[in-house]
């Protein structure tokens, strides 16, 4: 979250709401006078008070400080949520501009036609079509907030692997993914989650990366409870692209960037967590390799870091190594796992969070993530090589999830 991202937000509340109160105005003007303008004052008290909040926060940012974290979570997620159900509602408020517009034209053009009914008042349900629109969206995303936030679901996946040995036939790998540890107020449902984690007894665990929102002091008065995530044969971790500071530090502030790359690197450490920055670690059993390769993030859009380099943490590799890459972003799997590393047997992604928002339900899933990602939930294989995108633990800016919910992926190597 940036201070530019909440200055835009800003920047465009203002006029969503003098549109939307149109509609509003329409609805309540049979009201008595007293209740119309109380709700006139509390609509236009509560503009002015999400502006002044948005302009509190961006000047956080703009100071190089963390802003309070039930402000930044949750007052600024219901915001999110009231504008965008707005936005939606402003929707049926342009369909009924431009036919009221095309309606105005075609009386001018045509002054001599008379009809005995009046076409533009045949469209005024559509004011308040444009309130029942704005009220569904809000109810909705507040469910995912109050209900499915912390609703953990364990998926099950059975990973078939060419010339697998063995020695690692049946090994169990929970992976984890988008922990974004800035989002939780309290330790009670990371603790849930974690237990969840302990019940399906892995042999290893993958974190894939985005421990943090922001900053790495996020992760701090979480690192005790984090240390109870442990497995027999060790965690492996990567970073996302929210871990290296960058949407928090400002461009050019290397200083700052470096100190919680420095931190972060730290806290893997306390963490018990063995963490892969362009490196792999050889597990051995009865004489059989497995290879678990960790890169740093790297994302196909300019907007995300390209400091992975699978070429380097394959070093150390044989040919004929079973090969599982962990790798924050799935644009990295289509764009350089793909076409130049064909020995990668399985990649294990997080990043999309599948948006926090779509439709599940046995054999058909969508997200408006599908448009951005062409891996951005569950597996996919391409000849011999499988992607598993996790949902992700956590949430961030929107502080909730509808139908897409949050992750646990249990996989049994065959």
């Amino acid at each position: 979250m940036s201070f530019y991202f909440i200055l835009f937000g800003a920047l465009i509340i203002l006029p969503i709401d003098i549109y939307y109160y149109r509609a509003l105005k329409s609805s309540v003007k049979r009201f008595q006078p007293t209740i119309r303008k109380t709700i006139k004052v509390s609509y236009w008290a509560f503009t002015l008070a999400t502006l002044f909040f948005m302009l509190f926060v961006a000047s956080y940012f703009n100071a190089n400080e963390v802003p309070p974290k039930f402000a930044r979570v949750y007052l600024f997620g219901i915001i999110l949520i009231i504008l965008l159900s707005k936005l939606i509602a402003c929707v049926f408020l342009i369909i009924h501009d431009i036919i009221k517009l095309v309606s105005w034209i075609i009386k001018k053009s045509t002054p001599t036609q008379t009809s005995k009914n009046n076409p533009i008042s045949r469209i005024e349900f559509l004011k308040k079509t444009a309130l029942i629109a704005s009220i569904i969206p809000f109810s909705t995303l507040m469910f995912g907030v109050l209900k499915s936030a912390f609703d953990y679901t364990i998926h099950h996946q059975k990973l078939r692997i060419a010339n697998l040995p063995n020695a690692f036939k049946g090994l169990k790998i929970v992976q984890i993914s988008d922990i974004h540890i800035g989002s939780f107020l309290s330790e009670e449902p990371l603790e849930k989650a974690i237990q969840l984690i302990i019940d399906q007894q892995p042999d290893i665990i993958f974190f894939t990366g985005d421990l943090v929102n922001e900053v790495t002091e996020e992760a701090i008065p979480f690192i005790e409870t984090l240390k109870k995530i442990t497995a027999p044969m060790g965690v492996f971790s990567i970073l996302g692209n929210h871990d290296y500071g960058d949407y928090f530090y400002k461009k050019g502030d290397n200083k700052g960037r470096e100190y919680n790359y420095k931190l972060m690197k730290a806290v893997h450490q306390k963490l018990g967590w063995k963490l892969l920055l362009n490196e792999t670690h050889i597990i051995k059993k009865d004489d059989e390799r497995l290879a678990i390769i960790g890169v740093e993030n790297w994302g196909s859009q300019a907007r995300f870091q390209k400091y992975g380099d699978i070429n380097k943490a394959k070093k150390g590799c044989l040919d004929t190594d079973t090969k599982l890459l962990l790798s924050h972003d799935p644009s990295h799997w289509d764009t350089e796992v793909l076409p130049y590393h064909p020995d990668i047997d399985v990649t294990f992604s997080g990043h999309t969070h599948g948006m926090q928002f779509g439709i599940e339900i046995p054999g058909f899933k969508w997200s408006p993530s599908k448009y951005l990602y062409k891996c951005w939930a569950g597996l996919y294989q391409k000849n011999n090589q499988q992607i598993y995108v996790n949902r992700g633990l956590g949430f961030i800016v929107y502080p909730g999830r509808v139908g897409i919910l949050p992750e646990i992926t249990v996989f049994e190597l065959s």
